[in-house]
């Protein structure tokens, strides 16, 4: 009795840990907020309303790393070019419009991504925009935005990749670092959905999220999703 009564803990047990997704995921105002609001949270909620959840806030590059690891079970807004062994799901969530941060002096005179070549272009660690820019772009990533600003507004820098939520969120709360700055919008663009960690757990959890999406998709659930969460749907990708 005493060891059926063990194995039966043990096995609940599991059962309660399997139940639960670990998510990393980056801070992105409106799909990934820090109070556990957004699209994507409102998204993994919907297709997985069955599970708990434990949440981790850390710059992308970092998820990356820790799905990569078998440390997670999931990351927001990925493609499958970002990891080196992961599943991620062939449904896409968002076309992910990336906006830039210049001067005023060069929005005034900004025509294309051509004007790029030879300038020193800054994002975040992890972002990785380095093979969508113009031969000749100056590529670095850094960890903070309020450092890069800085760079920008000393001249060290000539350009931002960001999102314009999270920019405007930044100099709501800093608006000393506003003066003479102006957003470009949707300068780059890729598609992104959830990916899941490479291994038995993960891959349970693609079948469900593919089993459900479609019919996100077709019954246009998804859109309102997006609208409730977003209140736009430019970035929606059907």
């Amino acid at each position: 009795m005493k060891r059926f009564c063990i194995f039966f803990c043990l096995l609940h047990s599991f059962a309660l840990y399997a139940k639960d997704i670990n998510v990393a995921t980056d801070l992105w105002e409106g799909y990934s907020s820090k109070d556990g609001t957004g699209y994507y949270f409102a998204v993994l909620k919907r297709v997985f309303p069955e599970h708990s959840y434990s949440f981790h806030f850390m710059p992308y590059s970092r998820s990356i790393a820790m799905l990569d690891k078998l440390q997670v079970d999931l990351v927001f807004g990925a493609a499958e070019d970002d990891f080196e062994n992961a599943l991620c799901s062939k449904y896409v969530l968002e076309t992910d419009r990336t906006d830039m941060l210049v001067l005023v002096s060069f929005y005034r005179r900004y025509g294309s991504l051509n004007d790029l070549v030879g300038k020193q272009v800054v994002s975040h660690l992890g972002y990785d925009w380095a093979d969508l820019l113009p031969e000749g772009t100056n590529y670095r990533e850094y960890s903070d935005l309020t450092q890069m600003i800085k760079l920008l507004k000393k001249g060290r820098v000539d350009a931002i990749l960001d999102y314009r939520a999270d920019i405007e969120a930044l100099l709501a709360v800093a608006p000393d670092l506003a003066d003479g700055l102006s957003i470009i919008e949707s300068v780059l663009s890729y598609d992104s959905t959830f990916c899941f960690a490479a291994s038995e757990k993960g891959a349970q959890l693609l079948i469900q999220f593919e089993q459900v999406i479609p019919s996100l998709i077709e019954s246009g659930e998804l859109h309102q999703i997006m609208m409730e969460q977003v209140e736009s749907d430019a970035d929606y990708p059907y």
